[in-house]
């Protein structure tokens, strides 16, 4: 799943949990995927390109289902203990927890059990069916700013990140190429999605409209 319907998750949450920080649930959600950027700077996770498409061939460390609930444990203990707050630590491990759930949908076969198993891994590669992903992960979204309630502008921000990966979810081939020779791009690239999609989902999410809903329901 791409960066701004794992950002759209983080409002599954909030909606559930309206006097939680929004941007702690953002972080949540994606937590995985920055291990991921920074283990692939440091060379300890890999992809390859092969047959005109990414192939995340070695993501244990980030993705597996061992390090995702060891993550999830790990940031509830902190902020439960360290920060007094254990409904925000029961909903960030439960964000943390979203992401590697999800990837094993979309994903090829390629998350494991934990980093020292090389099998089973699991993966319904949803990923390999550009149109079908697309159209799941749209639906997905817009399911999320429903679910949520959000403003009209919350909606058109998912729309139009979700129109905006389809050429990478559609790529191959030649438009491949320069992820083979400059492999920090894919990383960066990603990296790049996950912060402008924090900030606009917090942005738009933080509307009067969304502040005032909240509230009432609150009380």
């Amino acid at each position: 799943m791409y960066a701004i319907n794992h950002a759209a998750t983080a409002l599954l949450i909030k909606k559930n949990n309206p006097k939680l920080p929004l941007f702690p649930l953002l972080v949540s959600v994606q937590l995985v995927e920055v291990l991921w950027v920074f283990f692939n700077y440091m060379g300890w996770e890999y992809f390859s390109i092969s047959d005109g498409k990414v192939h995340l061939d070695f993501l244990p460390y980030s993705h597996s289902i061992f390090s995702g609930v060891a993550a999830a444990i790990l940031s509830f203990c902190i902020i439960s203990w360290g920060y007094k707050n254990k409904k925000l630590a029961i909903a960030f491990a439960v964000g943390v927890v979203s992401h590697v759930m999800i990837d094993v949908i979309f994903h090829e076969k390629d998350v494991q059990l934990s980093p020292f198993s090389s099998t089973p891994v699991w993966g319904l590669g949803i990923i390999d069916r550009p149109i079908l992903n697309f159209i799941l992960e749209f639906a997905y979204g817009v399911f999320c700013w429903w679910y949520f309630k959000g403003n009209r502008a919350l909606l058109w921000v998912i729309i139009i990140f979700n129109i905006l990966d389809l050429p990478m979810m559609l790529a191959h081939d030649d438009a491949l190429t320069p992820f083979i020779h400059y492999p920090f791009l894919l990383p960066s690239v990603i990296l790049f999605q996950i912060f402008i999609t924090w900030y606009f989902v917090y942005r738009y999410a933080h509307s009067k409209k969304n502040i005032s809903s909240s509230a009432s329901e609150a009380i």
